[in-house]
């Protein structure tokens, strides 16, 4: 080890000298080099000398730290700048490091890549600096040390240790399905099959150490190695069940058991295990996409509905409650039709929380019968209505029927219109249309836009007129706002164009109230819009302003149990299930009814079902009606509109 050390030294001492006695060395390309500013090289005149170099060197290699570390400093602060400064003070840092002084050793390390010209020296110095980081424990640091190094290939890294710092450091960040491909690479580079088994081993110690079943469930589906998804997902399901979220335990086994790998014989035990208690339960079907680029969304609507059941369980006694079935319709409508037929004709179901897209609540609504289980179809888009069929989800026709209900109360009946020309606007356009005709509001004036426009001067100009909008711009007098026929404008965007278009108009002088839908719903609006949008008014289905007890209760169990806050959509499925499981019937059974028939007769009786989400009103033919939520900005806060 000695030798290896020594010979290492002869290389930085001869690139030193290179460095220091013969010409300066050309700087190498900018992605090669250390990104900081570096002192030229002074004059040979003034050059640190080579003999007590050589001295402090030896006694280096000799083992003797103290005397070595003497003369080093002595160096370093005794002699002017110059190529071998760079390797004095990584020789420094190390020794300091090896004392334990370890913020004197970074200092030292960030001297030597400051003074460090040569590749070499500068990769070296900061081969220092990655060990005071992991010295100190500062993660992230030494992360971005450690890819650097591997990036710039530096010739003495150590791939495997690099890239399983990587991968810790990702861990602890909830960086799941990255910290696997970086423990895969670790593995792939490692020299010996005892360092390939090491990684790993560790590597599957650390996954089942996991708590975050989001991160789990994202990483499981992205992995390539079957034993690694196995794992992900197993452990997942084992997390899940101590829980109580029984559906999705059920869930993640089955995913684990079908993997294959090591873990997927002890997967498909557990599976076995809740199964029989399942199958005697009444059950709630999840019907949305767990896989494809919905995944994610289905994912948030179950979890929120696990909440909910959890709650139910905790205030009920009945050791019968309904548990959640998750069923993957994968985004295709023709498997959401075959799911739900399946599960509809199961005399346990209560009832079915989803589909989640228009095409899919087509399909679905093709199928259901006057006898099948209750529906909560989650979509914005329009279906065909039937009874107990419920369109659950808040659409564009009951955002604009709200918004406008309250702009005819506050006085505000003749409206301006505003919306991108893509699928989302036209929905709204199309929404307030019907709206403005149901309740006699009149929308005076409508202008469309190209969705990804940030200059709306053309916008205004066609929406307050040519004359109107030349006469503000000769006097453009601060303060006077320009004279409109319409009382309120209507922006049906989301809010990134919204803060624009309202920024724009506040620039021209247009101070005509704002209202919108629940595309506004994001704090960054107030926070980039500012005074712009003061006093405007927007529908929304869920939202952290909305005051009550059991919002707060639901966000605060969300957040213990999925380590993250909850969204509209987790929202949704959490007061589905809260419905559903207040429609269960105990004595379904007993009468020979099914549960999804008595539940049909149990819904109507709630008559009014209040969630996170807003008020449902239930009628006795299998009909809803949805009271939204409105909020107001006001002093830079989304605050409630009072109810009426």
């Amino acid at each position: 080890m000695r030798k290896t050390g020594g010979a290492f030294a002869l290389i930085l001492l001869a690139v030193v000298c290179v460095a220091s006695w013969g010409e300066e060395l050309p700087l190498p390309p900018a992605a090669e080099t250390v990104p900081v500013a570096r002192p030229a090289a002074p004059s040979p005149s003034r050059a640190l000398p080579i003999a007590p170099f050589w001295r402090a060197e030896t006694e280096f290699q000799a083992g003797r730290t103290d005397e070595a570390l003497s003369h080093f400093l002595d160096l370093a602060y005794n002699y002017p700048d110059d190529e071998r400064k760079g390797f004095v003070w990584m020789r420094v840092g190390e020794m300091l490091l090896a004392k334990g002084e370890i913020e004197p050793a970074l200092s030292a390390a960030d001297k030597a890549i400051l003074l460090s010209r040569a590749r070499f020296l500068a990769l070296s110095a900061m081969d220092l600096k990655f060990r005071v980081y992991q010295r100190m424990q500062w993660k992230s640091e030494a992360r971005q040390v450690a890819a650097y190094l591997l990036d710039q290939q530096y010739i003495h890294a150590d791939p495997p240790k690099l890239l399983a710092v990587m991968a810790r450091a990702d861990l602890e960040r909830g960086r799941v399905g990255q910290a696997m491909g970086l423990f895969r690479r670790a593995a792939e580079t490692a020299r010996t099959p005892e360092e390939t088994a090491r990684i790993r081993a560790e590597r599957d110690a650390l996954i089942a150490g996991l708590t975050d079943m989001a991160a789990l469930r994202e990483a499981a589906e992205g992995e390539e190695e079957a034993g690694v998804k196995a794992h992900l997902f197993l452990t997942m399901g084992k997390l899940a069940s101590r829980k109580g979220f029984t559906g999705m335990a059920a869930f993640a086994l089955e995913k684990a058991a079908g993997a294959g790998g090591t873990g997927s014989q002890e997967a498909a035990e557990q599976l076995f295990r809740l199964e029989k208690i399942i199958a005697s339960r009444p059950k709630i079907v999840g019907l949305v996409p767990l896989s494809g680029k919905l995944a994610d969304i289905g994912f948030a609507v179950l979890s929120g509905a696990e909440i909910a059941l959890q709650q139910s369980r905790q205030k009920g006694t009945d050791p019968l409650l309904p548990v959640l079935r998750w069923m993957d319709t994968g985004g295709q409508p023709d498997r959401a039709r075959k799911e739900f037929l399946g599960a509809a004709s199961d005399r346990s179901v209560i009832g079915f929380l989803g589909p989640l897209t228009g095409e899919e609540g087509r399909s679905v609504g093709v199928a259901f019968g006057p006898k099948s289980p209750p529906v909560l179809y989650l979509g914005q888009k329009g279906i065909q209505e039937k009874p107990f069929l419920y369109g659950f989800g808040l659409s564009p026709t009951t955002e604009a029927r709200a918004v406008l209900a309250y702009l005819q109360r506050s006085g505000q009946s003749n409206l301006l219109l505003l919306y991108p020309d893509n699928g989302y606007g036209k929905g709204f356009a199309e929404a307030v249309a019907a709206a403005a005709q149901e309740s006699g509001i009149r929308v005076g004036k409508t202008v469309s836009y190209p969705p990804e426009a940030k200059d709306f001067t053309e916008v205004i100009r066609k929406a307050v007129g040519q004359t109107a909008f030349a006469r503000e711009a000769k006097t453009k007098e601060k303060g006077k706002g320009m004279k409109l026929r319409q009382e309120a404008i209507l922006i049906a965007d989301r809010w990134d164009r919204v803060f624009l278009l309202a920024s724009q108009l506040r620039y021209y002088n247009v101070y005509v109230p704002l209202a919108g839908f629940s595309g506004w719903n994001d704090e960054e609006l107030i926070r980039k819009a500012g005074d712009a949008v003061a006093g405007a008014v927007f529908s929304v289905d869920y939202a952290d302003a909305i005051p009550g007890t059991q919002g707060e209760k639901f966000r605060t169990e969300y957040r213990e149990a999925l380590r993250s806050a909850p969204s509209r959509f987790e929202a949704m499925g959490y007061d589905g299930a809260m419905l559903l499981a207040e429609a269960y019937d105990l004595n379904a059974g007993k009468e020979g009814r099914s549960a999804g028939e008595a539940s049909r007769e149990q819904i109507p009786r709630l008559k009014t079902f209040r969630g996170v989400t807003g008020a449902f009103q239930f009628g006795p033919s299998g009909e809803m009606r949805r009271k939204v939520f409105l909020l107001r900005v006001e002093l830079g806060n989304f605050v409630p509109v009072p109810e009426l």
